[in-house]
């Protein structure tokens, strides 16, 4: 596994952006990319997404983690992905010119506490940015952004509330 430094934090692993490219069945499918990883992230549903993310922030331990997470089975061997020996300098802006085909988020979590993230949120086609408290309030403020046109959702709205910047 490659060393990180100190100096890959500056922009954080913890933020990553998400490319929802489709949607089968309601749930999500798209890419994770972040600045540490050697190529992108596949997920074809969103737990599959947490989940990576979570192993990219276990193995990086960056957010470090509050809790050990418990299961019915045995214990999980945390899964390895291949990071970068280092940061490129321009890859913060590489992160915000991905797009997907349905929407397109960067996700920052700034902690892990109480078995959840906390961080922002930014909706980059709206170019809005909210905090959120709980993983499921980021999946909801993601749901209500990939709603379409007229479907009801009963998700929070990116317009009631306030921004976090």
């Amino acid at each position: 596994m490659p060393r990180i430094t100190q100096v890959d934090f500056l922009n954080g692993p913890m933020k990553s952006t998400i490319c929802i490219h489709s949607s089968k069945q309601g749930e999500p499918r798209g890419e994770i990319y972040n600045h540490l990883l050697k190529q992108p992230i596949v997920f074809t549903d969103i737990i599959s997404m947490l989940n990576q993310m979570d192993a990219l922030f276990d193995q990086t331990k960056c957010p470090q983690n509050y809790h050990q997470y418990r299961s019915f089975g045995g214990q999980q061997t945390p899964q390895e992905l291949e990071l970068m020996n280092g940061v490129k300098s321009d890859m913060d802006s590489l992160l915000e010119n991905k797009v997907g085909e349905k929407a397109t988020f960067i996700i920052q979590v700034q902690f892990r506490q109480n078995s959840s993230w906390q961080g922002t949120i930014t909706w980059t086609e709206k170019k809005k940015t909210l905090r959120y408290r709980s993983t499921l309030e980021m999946l909801k403020l993601m749901d209500s952004a990939l709603a379409a046109d007229g479907e009801v959702s009963s998700a929070p709205d990116w317009n009631e509330q306030v921004s976090g910047g």
